[in-house]
């Protein structure tokens, strides 16, 4: 099997890129400083994943692998200390039963060697992953972003409501009307945006969570996933989630998971070998397993602990995790990545002023979490 190189993938390049950026980054600053009204919290809330459901302490291990795969901090067998925040997609706080079942996962691990991308924070040693619940997701350039980001923030409510339901499709594959003929239209997105109220909803800890884009894997390209191990699987006791009897339901479910048992997932990477039928650029369009499987690069283990109290869920919501606090040898790529860096820094500026709250990287799960629950 030939896996596609790095040096062989071409960004493309459009022209009025930037001021775009600009005002997609401008609509979700102010977005996130109109959320202290609009979410009734006292506080900023993040314009997606603006619910948590806890925040763990964990391990990544990185056996030894073959050439392909020890690529960048794969490279060698090697612990890494890490954290795993769950939260819910949206940018809502509201009772589960409010909200959809698209859920993320945030990996964040410390001690990881080399210069961070990001560069107001290049000496902080911490390495982020970004997963969501689903295969495929439904923006992929700065245009859907500036109509997206504002249509998002209407669910699910808009798709709930017969009156509103098929306004909001209709805009959403016109991109509000700026798309004016059925070629141009975002049906690839609009599958990948109607896959996501197909996701059921169950233990948090019983989820395939993946990376919305591709990024670099040393010389290659390749998205990643984390998959709870068949043990881990089989031994979840909480894994009904009835939000209509519990407003809190993912989260006691998680709580009451994490407390009595460990658990583990499966860290894989998918090597890209066809451009054109895994494309970068689309992140609407599924990379077939057919072509190249996943493939183990780590295990995370997350060992039983108490989750529970409240300051458990406050220093999750000031945990910062994006796509970009990574290395050179994991570049985030695909334009739908290059609008999350900043968009995802600027937010987090925001709503960490917002909220006096210290945006510093800590150097371990222990000075994270110290003694909170």
């Amino acid at each position: 099997m030939g896996f596609v190189k790095y040096e062989d993938y071409a960004p493309i390049e459009r022209p009025n890129y930037q001021e775009e950026l600009d005002e997609v980054v401008r609509a979700v600053a102010q977005r996130t400083r109109d959320s202290v009204e609009r979410q009734g919290a006292g506080r900023a809330v993040r314009t997606a994943h603006g619910k948590s459901y806890g925040l763990a302490r964990a391990v990544v291990s990185v056996p030894e692998l073959p050439s392909e795969y020890a690529q960048g901090i794969f490279a060698e067998p090697r612990v890494y200390d890490a954290v795993v925040r769950y939260s819910n997609g949206l940018g809502h706080l509201r009772a589960d039963s409010l909200l959809g079942a698209a859920c993320g996962m945030g990996i964040k691990m410390f001690g990881v060697p080399g210069t961070s991308l990001l560069a107001d924070e290049a000496e902080a040693t911490t390495f982020d992953l970004n997963l969501i619940n689903n295969r495929t997701f439904f923006a992929n350039t700065v245009h859907d972003y500036i109509a997206l980001e504002e249509l998002f923030a209407e669910l699910p409510d808009a798709l709930v409501n017969p009156a509103t339901r098929k306004t909001w499709l209709g805009d959403f594959l016109t991109r509000k009307g700026t798309l004016q003929t059925p070629e141009q239209w975002l049906w690839d997105e609009l599958f990948a945006m109607m896959s996501f109220t197909a996701v059921p909803r169950k233990n948090l800890l019983s989820y395939t969570y993946n990376s919305m884009g591709a990024f670099r894997y040393g010389d290659y390209i390749a998205k990643v996933r984390t998959a709870p191990t068949e043990e881990s699987l089989k031994s979840i006791v909480h894994g009904t989630v009835d939000v209509a009897a519990d407003g809190e339901a993912f989260r006691n479910t998680l709580v009451a998971e994490m407390g009595e048992r460990d658990h583990a997932f499966e860290l894989q990477v998918q090597l890209n070998v066809d451009l054109s039928r895994m494309p970068v650029d689309n992140t609407s369009v599924e990379w077939p397993e057919q072509l190249s499987p996943w493939a183990t690069v780590a295990r995370i283990d997350i060992a039983a602990q108490d989750i529970s109290g409240e300051e458990n869920l406050k220093i999750a919501d000031g945990t910062s995790i994006t796509p970009w606090r990574a290395r050179e040898e994991h570049r985030p790529i695909g334009e739908i990545q290059r609008v999350r860096e900043e968009v995802y820094r600027r937010s987090s500026i925001e709503r960490h002023r917002i909220n006096g709250q210290r945006r510093q990287e800590p150097v371990s799960s222990a000075a994270l979490l110290g003694n909170s629950r």
